[in-house]
């Protein structure tokens, strides 16, 4: 299933809510995402189509098990994704969450693993190259 940017944000937002809330309210998206609650209500009805958001998101917000496979393996990519433009590159937290939502919407899953595998040998090259001093 292809996501939009947009959709790979809240599909990631709410996963990572699940995991530190027990209630997820539409304007506890909107307020994570800074968006407004009627793009949330769009996008939730977007997503319900899709069969990734459970249809009654108006009392509670909950991922289909469907949906929260599919957050579960972007969520994997993501992280790596992520320390690529944030480590590697040293982009600022905010451009490296938007360059890996875009990374993530717009290239194949193969370029995706290409590029996991390259960011985490660079991670070791620089843990070796560095090593932290002992106390």
């Amino acid at each position: 299933m292809e996501l939009c940017a947009g959709q790979y944000r809240y599909l990631l937002c709410i996963y990572r809510m699940e995991h530190e809330r027990k209630r997820i309210r539409c304007v506890d998206i909107a307020n994570d995402l800074g968006v407004t609650r009627p793009s949330v209500s769009k996008m939730m009805k977007c997503m319900v189509r899709m069969e990734l958001v459970e249809p009654d998101y108006c009392e509670a917000v909950r991922l289909t098990p469907a949906g929260r496979e599919i957050a579960e393996h972007f969520n994997q990519d993501y992280d790596i994704t992520y320390a690529f433009f944030r480590r590697i590159l040293k982009l600022s937290p905010a451009e490296s969450k938007e360059n890996a939502f875009l990374f993530l919407s717009t290239f194949p899953t193969n370029t995706v693993k290409k590029l996991g595998t390259v960011t985490s040998r660079s991670l070791e090259h620089v843990k070796k190259s560095h090593p932290v001093e002992k106390k």
